[in-house]
């Protein structure tokens, strides 16, 4: 019988022991990821934040009418027609290769008015709204001379 017994130890311990090493095995494999990042420092999360600058950014809309525009700056300021956009006017900067059309034909920054009426699509980058496309639309108060019937 001591025989059997010290025969089934034997086997007992290198099951144990293969269970253990196995699990340890699959845990380094499975946090190996943040063990490299962390380790790198802020490597990782530099990787992390370029990654992030790869999404292309969620584009937003804006409809109002032009408060104020500074072409030197390429600033406009819309005043929102719905309330539920903003409480006062929204700021954009116009990056340089916007699109602007006015009455649907392209348009120029010149072509830009106080008191027209104006759809913005922009996105928000590092806090700014910044204009991608600008839609003017012709009317009373843009000041265009011709009305369409």
């Amino acid at each position: 019988m001591r025989h059997r017994e010290s025969s089934a130890k034997s086997l007992l311990l290198p099951l144990v022991l293969s269970v253990l090493f196995a699990g340890l095995l699959a845990g380094c494999g499975g946090s190996s990821g943040d063990q490299s990042s962390n380790g790198g420092g802020d490597q990782g999360q530099k990787q992390e934040g370029e990654a992030a600058k790869k999404e292309p950014l969620q584009r937003k809309i804006a409809i109002g009418t032009v408060k104020a525009y500074h072409e030197d700056r390429r600033r406009l300021a819309l005043r929102p027609t719905v309330k539920a956009q903003s409480d006062g006017p929204l700021a954009f900067k116009i990056r340089k290769h916007a699109t602007i059309t006015l009455g649907g034909k392209k348009a120029e920054l010149g072509d830009i008015k106080e008191g027209q009426q104006a759809q913005v699509e922009y996105v928000v980058e590092n806090e700014i709204n910044r204009a991608v496309v600008v839609h003017l639309f012709e009317g009373q108060d843009s000041g265009g001379g011709e009305k369409s019937g």
